[in-house]
């Protein structure tokens, strides 16, 4: 990695110097003002801008990958280290720097910085402010903020609430990791239905590993008057699709495993299929490292993931992973849960909800 030290009367100057020499690749490692030396007499010398830019080389011709013989052996990739290196730097730089870097204008700062310190992905949030700058090229940072949130609710999927067919049971089944409230929250949906809007309903568990969880929801299906059956395979979801045909709404819970499972979805896409037309709903927590949503997503990808529920938004700290994993994903977001109460601790997702969280 080539690393070199420009300085010009001003940043835009400056920019334009390492962009000539390094190229439009070159990342931006820090910028300084350079002030004058004590003045002789006579003389006037301007406060100077300094930038430090680097950019890796390009790739040599390298020997084959060296090898340490012993009990454990490695390999030494040059590409991959070169790759480590200019994200640890990235990482090391200030939110300024990390923006300048990005392309950013100026008064832009804050807002990256704000979006960022929430949790969106860098350069997603760096995207999103050159978008608007784009459409607005003489906006200033009184105007910059409320562009920002038109912009990203509406890059922001969400689908709401869930549509009935109106000539048939819709079937919609919760999938997601042990913990996440997916039982709590099909009691809130069934009570959403079944009570407030006098839809038919009707329960369904495919957890039969966690008796607790059976319990739960019949207790539920109990106090809701709505029909509550437990299915242990394809060939018992069958019968009881067929059994509830003049239902509105049959709600679907399953077993909560971890995203090392890769076998689980296997199965459940297996007793999807008998039945046909089952709408997924994957179900995260908001307090989950988003490496735990991707995994997760990537877990239960085989069987057609349509929507995802965030719960426990009373819990959360930061939200902006809930907009990166959403728009990377183009995976609609259907509820969220902020509470233990059925069922009033349950919303329709809305873009402007999980914008204002963010900037909050």
């Amino acid at each position: 990695m080539r690393i070199k030290k420009f300085t010009a009367s001003n940043y835009s100057i400056a920019l334009r110097k390492v962009k000539e020499e390094l190229g439009e690749d070159a990342l931006i490692l820090s910028t300084r003002s350079i002030k004058p030396p004590t003045l002789m007499a006579g003389r006037k010398e301007a406060t100077r801008v300094e930038i430090t830019a680097a950019v890796e080389y390009a790739a040599p011709v390298v020997a084959p990958p060296t090898q340490v013989s012993g009990e454990h052996e490695f390999t030494l990739s040059p590409e991959k280290e070169d790759v480590q290196l200019k994200s640890l730097i990235f990482n090391l730089l200030s939110q300024t720097d990390q923006a300048q870097s990005l392309g950013l204008q100026s008064h832009q700062f804050d807002t990256y910085s704000r979006l960022v310190e929430n949790g969106l992905d860098e350069k997603l949030a760096a995207k999103i402010l050159q978008k608007v700058l784009e459409q607005n090229p003489q906006q200033t940072a009184g105007y910059d903020k409320e562009s920002v949130m038109n912009l990203m609710k509406k890059v922001l999927p969400c689908k709401g609430e869930i549509d009935l067919n109106g000539y048939g049971p819709k079937m919609v089944a919760f999938v997601g990791p042990t913990g996440v409230g997916k039982t709590t929250t099909i009691a809130k949906i069934a009570a959403e239905y079944a009570l407030r809007r006098g839809k038919k309903v009707a329960l369904v568990s495919l957890d039969t590993y966690r008796l607790g969880a059976i319990d739960q929801l019949r207790i539920y299906g109990e106090i809701m008057e709505v029909s509550f059956e437990v299915a242990g395979g394809k060939e018992d979801l069958r019968r009881i699709v067929a059994s509830h045909s003049d239902k509105d709404l049959i709600l679907i819970d399953t077993t909560g495993r971890s995203h090392q499972d890769k076998d689980y979805s296997g199965q459940l896409k297996k007793i999807f299929d008998a039945v046909g037309g089952v709408e997924i709903h994957l179900v995260l927590s908001v307090t989950a490292q988003e490496k735990l949503f991707t995994a997760t997503y990537h877990q239960f990808s085989p069987i057609g993931v349509d929507r995802v529920l965030f719960t426990k938004l009373d819990e959360g700290l930061s939200f902006g992973s809930l907009f990166n994993f959403s728009v990377r994903n183009r995976l609609p977001i259907s509820y969220f849960t902020s509470g233990q109460r059925v069922p009033e601790d349950l919303e329709v997702a809305r873009p402007d909800r999980v914008i204002s969280l963010i900037f909050n």
